[in-house]
């Protein structure tokens, strides 16, 4: 299966060329896709992953953090909320907040609107952390960037889009 309109190979094709005789009836062309965007993934996930450890996170605790910090000032939840936003158990958010709260990278502060309750707050150092993640994962994906141009880029995001909104209507 030689890449349409270019010369380019890569180990998709000569793997889903090998399946040719064993796949009758498939669009290898669709499987090429797929097998391409899971190692696409597998690969930031693994430099995520590496970034992370650097920082002695986990990508459960790196999330919970994101959820904190890009919903704004002031930088507050209830666990409730981050259970829910990350499909947790409440045992389970409690073992991530003292996690996170054992480290300095938030803490828990009473909820002035019920006193029963209390407000998981993102600390000064839980921002920078968290910043600092981004900034080292951005570097490591600039990859990305460097292998398409700008208008290849946004190319790309416009396919990307147009196959995830359809794959939104399921």
């Amino acid at each position: 299966m030689a890449v349409k309109g270019s010369k380019l190979r890569d180990s998709i094709d000569r793997m889903v060329e090998s399946w040719e005789p064993e796949l009758p009836g498939i669009d290898l062309e669709i499987e090429a896709a797929v097998q391409r965007i899971n190692w696409i993934f597998r690969r930031l996930r693994r430099r995520m992953d590496e970034t992370l450890a650097d920082h002695d996170l986990s990508y459960e605790e790196w999330g919970l953090l994101g959820h904190l910090k890009l919903a704004g000032a002031p930088y507050m939840s209830t666990p409730g909320k981050l259970a829910q936003k990350q499909g947790l158990s409440s045992g389970a958010m409690t073992n991530r907040l003292d996690r996170l709260e054992e480290d300095g990278l938030i803490r828990r502060r009473p909820d002035p609107g019920d006193r029963r309750s209390f407000q998981v707050e993102l600390t000064d150092k839980g921002h920078e952390v968290w910043l600092e993640t981004v900034h080292a994962q951005a570097a490591k994906e600039a990859a990305i960037g460097a292998a398409l141009s700008p208008r290849e880029l946004a190319q790309l995001n416009q396919l990307l889009r147009k196959v995830l909104s359809e794959l939104e209507t399921d």
